[in-house]
């Protein structure tokens, strides 16, 4: 079910992050193992977590799947981190086409379709992989029942994407 679609500006930020391979169901941990990261190294949580889609969750075998967790964190100070993490990096501001998902990774590409129609009717074309953010709070909640937001970096399309 879509609740609500669009396209809105993100700020810069900075996140910590943890590079993560594997089925979708090891992101509780792992976000659990990135929070308290967080914690031991004094970055205060600026917001909720988030789930990037390094490989496409429709089609790819969940042995291959790579993913990857942030936290947005309070101030503007880098962690350096091994290749996988756990760091904080920056993410630059950008725009993104989102809509409102029930039922967290288990129903992200049923929310697909409407997101690519909004692309397409802002003149838009993707500029990154796939987000998804989670409540603050979500661990222990059915999956079923977790509203995220789904979202995509984008820019207008030129004429010559046309």
């Amino acid at each position: 079910m879509v609740l609500n679609t669009g396209i809105k500006s993100m700020p810069e930020e900075y996140v910590a992050y943890l590079l993560k391979r594997g089925d979708y169901s090891l992101m509780a941990d792992a976000f659990e193992e990135l929070r308290k990261w967080v914690d031991e190294n004094d970055f205060g949580p600026g917001g909720p977590p988030v789930i990037v889609y390094l490989t496409s969750p429709v089609g790819t075998p969940p042995s291959i799947r790579e993913w990857e967790i942030r936290i947005p964190v309070r101030g503007n100070r880098y962690a350096v981190a091994g290749e996988c993490g756990p760091g904080v990096k920056k993410v630059p501001a950008r725009e993104v086409v989102f809509t409102t998902n029930v039922g967290g990774y288990t129903t992200v590409e049923d929310v697909l379709p409407a997101l690519f129609q909004e692309l397409y009717d802002k003149n838009c074309r993707l500029a990154g992989p796939a987000e998804e953010v989670y409540p603050a709070d979500f661990a222990g909640m059915p999956v079923e029942e977790v509203v995220t937001e789904v979202r995509f970096p984008v820019v207008p399309r030129s004429r010559r994407d046309s």
